[in-house]
């Protein structure tokens, strides 16, 4: 897959000087959905808007509508707001579904800290007046959306990626409800055969974004760590890990993720472009992630870390899952001591 080098990015145009000197700033983003058309299964399209080649800031990235807040606002207000103004589209603040909280890796010039909204429109909505910071737009189903970026035609942030992910098997309200809702999230495969000194165990309430889901990433080595499937992308789980690896002078080596589900990978990008670790993941990830991953085969060394680790191949790409969604087009690994 080609990647627009913002988009491997996953946030903008590429570390700074500075690492974590550049606090976040409040922002909010608003996912609008309306009812798909017939022929297909029932679900929804997803509004993207494409921004201009000549912003300075994203430019010809594909993204929900959103922005900054204004002094006073609140994110509701600020989604609602932002969405009018870009595509003159209205929606009410009590319309608004909660659904995750993306924090932009270190190292950026402009970092955002962003709560995401979702809102269903009616059937046949539609942008009436598009801002200059609309190049064009598309109402995609969201599989099709990330057709298109796999296939190098839309160019998306990580947080984009993620979210279209979520919303696949959405039908109705009531499944945008669920789908969002604060409950225990999946537990991690865990890494076998590994020296109970050399692993360590690193819980989120955030994963994948969503607000008090719980989760878990694991932390293998002793002094060269590689963080293992990192599902929280609001920093909360990765001030964690660095705060215990300073403690223990140790140093972050790499990240692997069992598979391309939301609750594995959506943190990713913290630690690979935050710190530019390098990705190892399972068979097809590189060519359905917005980052570059390296393939592990069966067999295949973990080329990072000080514990030797090695990965087995559980699942080929296509055949990991009966639910046809996105993440089912890679693999699946686990990982055992080598």
């Amino acid at each position: 897959m080609t990647r627009d080098p913002a988009a491997a990015a996953g946030w903008g145009p590429g570390p700074g000087p500075a690492a974590a000197g550049v606090a976040p700033r409040p922002a909010a983003t608003l996912v609008l959905l309306r009812p798909a058309e017939a022929p297909g299964p029932a679900g929804f399209e997803v509004l993207l808007t494409r921004r201009p080649d000549s912003m300075r800031f994203g430019a010809g990235m594909w993204v929900f509508p959103g922005g900054r807040l204004e002094p006073g606002e609140g994110p509701r207000e600020a989604a609602v707001r932002e969405t009018a103004e870009e595509t003159g589209i209205i929606v009410v603040t009590d319309a608004l579904a909660p659904l995750t909280r993306w924090v932009t890796p270190y190292g950026f010039p402009v970092r955002f800290d962003a709560r995401f909204f979702g809102a269903i429109v009616p059937p046949g909505a539609d942008v009436t007046a598009a801002s200059d910071e609309v190049a064009e737009w598309a109402w995609l189903r969201p599989t099709a959306a990330l057709e298109g970026m796999a296939a190098g035609r839309l160019a998306m942030w990580q947080p984009t990626v993620v979210t279209l992910q979520q919303l696949e098997p959405i039908e109705d309200a009531a499944g945008l409800t669920a789908a969002f809702r604060a409950a225990p999230g999946a537990p991690p495969p865990a890494v076998h055969e590994v020296p109970p000194d050399a692993a360590r165990a690193v819980r989120s309430t955030w994963q994948a974004g969503i607000e008090g889901r719980l989760g878990q990433a694991q932390v293998v080595g002793r002094q060269a760590w590689v963080v293992v499937d990192p599902g929280d992308p609001t920093g909360d789980m990765f001030e964690a890990v660095l705060r215990e690896a300073r403690a223990a002078g140790a140093r972050l080596a790499g990240v692997v993720i069992h598979d391309v589900s939301p609750e594995r990978h959506a943190g990713v990008e913290l630690f690979a472009r935050g710190l530019g670790l390098p990705v190892a993941g399972p068979p097809g990830a590189d060519a359905v992630l917005p980052y570059e991953a390296l393939e592990l085969e069966d067999g295949n060394p973990v080329p990072f870390g000080d514990v030797a680790l090695v990965a087995e191949v559980v699942g080929r790409p296509g055949t990991s899952g009966a639910s046809g969604r996105w993440a089912d087009r890679a693999g699946r690994i686990r990982l055992r001591s080598g």
